[in-house]
């Protein structure tokens, strides 16, 4: 069953769970997925599954349909993390993404020969969402304590005086502005 994460609105973040047969989505209180906004036409979009995939068809809606920020004019389909607008809402295809996966063929102390068949099925092979993450092959390297190499720290900028009134930071103001008037007096001399 293919879901979508409320991308925008108050149920953001909220997961929709799509029914196995055509979607529609629009004003209209018929609609399956009905969104109350005037940038919405009363019958929008379409959603249809077919062989397992999900396609997006625009019913000449008077402000169009978008998938990733491209308007749809003919049906269209859904990749996994393709993002649906249509008016103000934004869903986000949830799934499975497609990871490379490293060969199993290759031994760490053997440099085994490929043939061009063990490179298309290695690069062609889907892993899970939870293969990906256990997988162990990202370092996180903490950075707080490590300055960038070849770049100088910023400085830190000074630390402002805190004013008690307004009068006092007035008189601070007009006792720095003399001692600039006299510095300069004095360089010009």
């Amino acid at each position: 069953m293919p879901k979508f994460i409320i991308k925008t609105g108050k149920y953001q973040g909220k997961k929709l769970k799509l029914p196995d047969r055509d979607i529609t989505v629009g004003r209209d209180l018929e609609c399956d997925i009905r969104v109350s906004d005037t940038d919405v036409s009363r019958m929008h979009c379409q959603i249809k599954i077919r062989d397992g995939k999900l396609f997006v068809d625009d019913l000449e809606s008077r402000n169009g349909t978008f998938i990733n920020d491209i308007a749809i004019e003919t049906e269209t389909p859904l990749q996994t993390g393709d993002q649906l607008r249509i008016g103000p809402m934004v869903f986000e295809l949830a799934g499975t993404k497609t990871r490379i996966k490293k060969p199993s063929n290759l031994e760490p102390d053997k440099a085994a020969p490929l043939s061009d068949d063990d490179i298309s099925s290695w690069l062609s092979e889907e892993v899970s969402e939870e293969e990906a993450s256990s997988a162990g092959d990202t370092t996180v390297i903490p950075t707080s304590n490590i300055p960038p190499t070849g770049v100088p720290p910023a400085p830190k900028p000074p630390k402002k005086k805190e004013y008690h009134s307004v009068a006092e930071e007035a008189a601070d103001i007009i006792k720095k502005h003399w001692e600039r008037v006299a510095q300069q007096k004095q360089e010009s001399e």
